[in-house]
């Protein structure tokens, strides 16, 4: 399946993986700063973990929706090519149901 994790061998480096998602690299540092700002003002390690673990929610969240909207584009553009007629840009263009003469 093409979303398999690369083979062992041709493991590419975080940084390398992350240049393609520029607002991910900059969340992970803003985490990364934050966490030892906090730290660096008296932040106990619990409050820190906390910190943290919101964060790096919030970024998994973002990393899904990147995916998710990735493969609906993907799969867009494949049935496009496959079966363009399938797929419209345009809105419909339909007035509704006319009013009937008893409302008001």
């Amino acid at each position: 399946m093409k979303d398999e994790h690369p083979k062992r061998g041709a493991k590419r480096s975080l940084d390398e993986r992350l240049s393609k998602h520029p607002h991910m690299y900059e969340q992970l540092h803003r985490i990364t700063d934050e966490m030892e700002e906090s730290i660096a003002k008296g932040a106990t390690a619990d409050e820190a973990e906390e910190m943290a673990i919101k964060q790096i929610n919030e970024l998994g969240r973002a990393m899904l929706s990147d995916w998710a909207q990735a493969r609906h584009q993907s799969s867009v553009e494949q049935v496009r090519q496959e079966q363009p007629g399938m797929i419209r840009d345009s809105k419909k263009n339909c007035g509704g149901t006319p009013p009937s003469e008893g409302s008001s």
